[in-house]
């Protein structure tokens, strides 16, 4: 079979609502700000080197923990040949997480160009959401965005949380940085050639791949969780980066069943943010 680009690709893994139906940007964040007043989640303005980028808070984490949420990939495309102009997710599932987590310190992270304009925004062109979304500009400006957020909270030490593509980033902080306490993903493609050769895709060149260092996180406690019917990042994507860490100790992959990509998290998260990982 013939490689499609791995942006395209992902038309056919995403399940897109048609256009006519598709919130439009200014839509999709009315629904995002009703989700943050709900959870009483503040909004924080975060300017990087690169990126504008939208940050959550509730709670002071007082020289304790922050537990941060990165959201998804958002909305990369608006159909089967035209890319978004504006990746704000249509269901921000990681602030869904975030909302329902019960720590005394919550945050969540917004991806670069989400809910910031798109490709109105400070730099931000289309590759950002597609070929490098996992790219270094991406996640240096996450970084960034983390640190803020840490500092904000007057916190000592971070517990990250990412969802689908933010769990890869998430991954990718975690090498990074030596405050990271614990590591939990939900639905994450954390071996991003495992995902490009399962649904035989072109490799995500312009992005970074978690699994090939995956040594470096071998020490931080982590829990990734997949649903049984998750077609888009099925469990054998992180049983082959789990596979690549060499020591797995402080490594658990959680298969749920009766859940896919998306749905039904929010609903059994406040048990699930409760799990601790530990090393066996």
């Amino acid at each position: 079979m013939k490689a499609i680009p791995a942006a395209l690709a992902l038309l056919f893994l995403l399940p897109l609502a048609a256009c006519a139906g598709l919130p439009e940007p200014a839509e999709r964040r009315d629904v995002a700000e009703e989700i943050a007043a709900d959870g009483n989640l503040t909004p924080v303005a975060i300017r990087t080197a690169h990126f504008d980028l939208l940050g959550l808070m509730r709670g002071s984490a007082e020289g304790g923990r922050l537990t941060v949420y990165i959201e998804g990939d958002g909305l990369p495309w608006k159909r089967k040949n035209k890319i978004s102009d504006d990746p704000t997710p249509v269901n921000p599932v990681a602030m869904r997480l975030a909302v329902v987590d019960p720590s005394a310190a919550v945050a969540y992270l917004a991806r670069p160009c989400q809910f910031t304009g798109g490709t109105a925004g400070r730099n931000c062109t289309s590759d950002v959401w597609t070929k490098a979304r996992y790219g270094e500009e991406a996640v240096s400006a996450v970084n960034e965005g983390l640190q803020q957020l840490k500092e904000r909270a007057g916190a000592r030490e971070i517990a990250l949380v990412g969802y689908s593509g933010g769990g890869t980033i998430a991954a990718l902080l975690a090498m990074r940085r030596t405050d990271i306490v614990w590591m939990k993903t939900v639905a994450s493609p954390l071996d991003t050639d495992a995902f490009t050769s399962i649904h035989k895709v072109t490799p995500l060149s312009a992005s970074l791949n978690p699994a090939e260092n995956a040594a470096a996180l071998a020490r931080i406690p982590q829990i990734h969780y997949v649903g049984e019917e998750d077609k888009i990042v099925p469990a054998e994507i992180n049983r082959r980066f789990l596979s690549r860490m060499n020591d797995a100790s402080c490594a658990a992959l959680v298969i749920l069943p009766g859940l896919d990509h998306r749905n039904g998290w929010p609903d059994i998260w406040p048990d699930l943010a409760g799990e601790a990982p530990l090393c066996r």
